[in-house]
C-alpha cells in the first residue's frame, strides 16, 4: 500500500488573489487612457494565477520503490529511488530557509510551509535532500519502512 500526504498551502492563494483583484481593477480604469498598460497588468494577473497553480500545494507519495514529490499540477516533480536512500531523518529547518524550492546548508529543500522536514542522505553522493512536511516523524518511518524491506 502506499503512503500519500498533501500540504494545501492558502496564503499564495489569498495573497495573489488579493494583487489579481486590485490589477483587474486598475486594469479596468487604465483601459481607456493606455490599453497597453491595462494588457500588461492582465498579463501580470495571468501570470500569478499560473504560478499559483504550479506551486498550490505539495504533494509526497512513497511506495516500495520510489519517493515522489511534486509541487501543484506535478510540472515540478522529483523521484527518489529508496534503493539510494542512505538514511532518514526528522529535521527542523531554520525560519529563513523559506518556502518553496531552496538550496540551503543541508542540501536542497522542498517545503510548501512550517518548519519540520524529513532529510534523505543520498548513498553514493553523501548529499542529502529535505521534503518538507507537517509530520516529519510520520513520513520518515514510512520511507524507513520502505528501506528496511529493501
Amino acid at each position: 500500500m502506499n503512503f500519500h500526504t498533501k500540504q494545501i498551502s492558502y496564503w499564495p492563494l489569498l495573497f495573489n488573489i488579493d494583487i489579481i483583484i486590485v490589477l483587474l481593477v486598475t486594469s479596468y480604469y487604465k483601459w481607456v487612457d493606455d490599453p497597453f498598460e491595462s494588457k500588461v497588468l492582465i498579463g501580470i494577473c495571468i501570470l500569478l494565477g499560473l504560478l499559483f497553480v504550479i506551486f498550490y500545494g505539495l504533494f509526497i507519495e512513497v511506495n516500495k520503490t520510489q519517493i515522489q514529490i511534486k509541487f501543484g499540477l506535478g510540472f515540478i516533480k522529483k523521484n527518489i529511488k529508496i534503493k539510494d536512500i542512505e538514511s532518514v531523518a526528522s529535521v527542523r529547518n531554520k525560519w529563513w530557509y523559506g518556502w518553496g524550492i531552496r538550496l540551503t546548508p543541508h542540501g536542497w529543500l522542498w517545503n510548501i510551509h512550517g518548519l519540520n522536514a524529513v532529510e534523505i542522505k543520498y548513498k553514493n553522493s553523501g548529499k542529502k535532500f529535505r521534503i518538507g512536511t507537517l509530520d516529519s516523524n510520520e513520513l520518515k518511518a514510512e520511507i524507513e519502512k520502505h528501506i528496511i524491506s529493501e
